[in-house]
């Protein structure tokens, strides 16, 4: 890429872009700004223009990411007068037929809930990440994030004939050539439980809208090799960033925010210290 890997930008990503080179990023992870909410962080974008702002940065997105890459959105709609949004809904949608993405799959993302009485709902303890790619095969390493399969789970695999199904489901068993290492892993749905661990003693708590930096780490680490390069256009904090140095990626991040970008430089300067010294 004409860019400088491994640095955070202090600019508009949308202009910050257009020094990426194109099919030249594998991931790009992103949390943007959400409609209407934060406008003391961030310049609002009313839900009524929200899409035809986003779309705009989508297309670049689309541009700069390879054929064999993945894009990832986490948004999801705050609620107005009782009523949950649907932008967000129209945005996935606009994103697949306007801007010429596929769309591979959506993941529930189960976080802590907020507490609070909410009138007419409960407390919200999801979010969705949203899958889009580019071309028709895309990098995916199902066994990086496999974890050590239960015994009962062992066993009931091992009882289950190996092959195909013979109802023509097309639901797999243990196929016969697959290692005695990965019989041992399960791999994990598209529904994932991380806990938000950030609170008020950590730099990442400085900013507005944090995530985990084990929710990055999981599609980084399904979804790319060792060496690849991951764009986040929304950085904040430098979560992403820090997922890229855990799992040993190249990153490239944008931020608006000068306050937020010293923070983020912060964290990568710890997270590179603790890797030297091996902790």
């Amino acid at each position: 890429t004409m860019i400088e890997l491994n640095k955070i930008y202090n600019e508009d990503c949308l202009e910050g872009m257009k020094k990426i080179e194109d099919d030249s990023v594998d991931v790009i992870f992103t949390s943007p700004p959400y409609a209407d909410r934060r406008k003391n962080s961030y310049k609002g974008y009313h839900h009524t223009v929200y899409n035809d702002w986003f779309v705009e940065i989508a297309s670049e997105i689309k541009r700069v990411l390879k054929p064999t890459g993945s894009f990832f959105l986490n948004i999801k709609p705050h609620c107005e007068k009782g009523e949950r949004l649907l932008y967000t809904y129209e945005l996935v949608i606009r994103l697949r037929n306007e801007v010429g993405f596929k769309f591979v799959d959506e993941f529930s993302w189960t976080k802590n809930g907020v507490p609070g009485r909410f009138v007419g709902r409960f407390k919200n303890a999801f979010e969705p990440v949203y899958h889009f790619k580019k071309g028709d095969k895309i990098t995916f390493n199902p066994y990086e994030v496999a974890e050590p399969m239960k015994e009962e789970s062992l066993a009931r695999a091992s009882r289950k004939a190996s092959g195909e199904s013979s109802n023509g489901s097309g639901f797999a068993g243990m196929r016969k050539n697959e290692t005695m290492a990965n019989k041992k892993l399960a791999l994990p749905s598209n529904h994932l439980h991380i806990p938000q661990k950030s609170n008020q003693f950590t730099l990442q708590s400085k900013h507005p809208a944090v995530f985990p930096i084990e929710l990055p780490e999981f599609f980084i680490k399904a979804f790319s090799n060792k060496g690849d390069i991951v764009l986040d256009p929304f950085v904040g904090s430098g979560t992403t960033a820090i997922a890229c140095i855990n799992t040993n990626r190249h990153y490239i991040g944008f931020e608006l925010e000068k306050h937020y970008c010293d923070i983020a430089n912060e964290r990568i300067r710890k997270a590179l210290a603790e890797k030297a010294v091996g902790v």
